[in-house]
């Protein structure tokens, strides 16, 4: 049998994706204006994209962060968290502003992957959303 181990390892070529998240409203267009990913550790190796309406296969990228979590609005990038020591010892707030607009989508998925530091953990995940009206 398998034991559960807590003690935290570097990993390369991690995945993680979360569910294909539709909200409650399956059959409701929605708009997506951005994620808040609460993460503690260097980020800075850790991929972040995002897929829509179930799609597998194509992601796309968000805006990289600033030293206090904020998007700086420009840069797309597949790995968004900001690249330094900012968030090794403390949680950040990453506001992850998708490069391209995400507009009358069903489902959104987020997608890690890359490199995480032993210490990168993630608290919370936040969307920022609206529904759209039924035509």
């Amino acid at each position: 049998p398998k034991q559960w181990s807590d003690t935290s390892v570097a990993s390369s070529g991690f995945t993680f994706n979360t569910k294909d998240l539709d909200f409650g409203q399956p059959s409701v267009r929605k708009k997506i204006y951005k994620a808040y990913v609460s993460y503690q550790g260097d980020g800075s190796t850790v991929t972040c994209t995002y897929a829509i309406n179930g799609d597998t296969d194509t992601v796309a990228n968000f805006y990289k962060s600033g030293a206090t979590g904020a998007t700086t609005g420009a840069t797309s990038s597949t790995t968004p968290f900001h690249s330094s020591t900012v968030g090794t010892d403390d949680w950040v707030l990453a506001e992850l502003k998708p490069a391209a607009s995400i507009n009358s989508v069903y489902s959104f998925q987020l997608r890690f992957g890359g490199t995480a530091p032993a210490d990168f953990k993630i608290n919370d995940i936040s969307i920022v959303y609206r529904l759209k009206h039924v035509k």
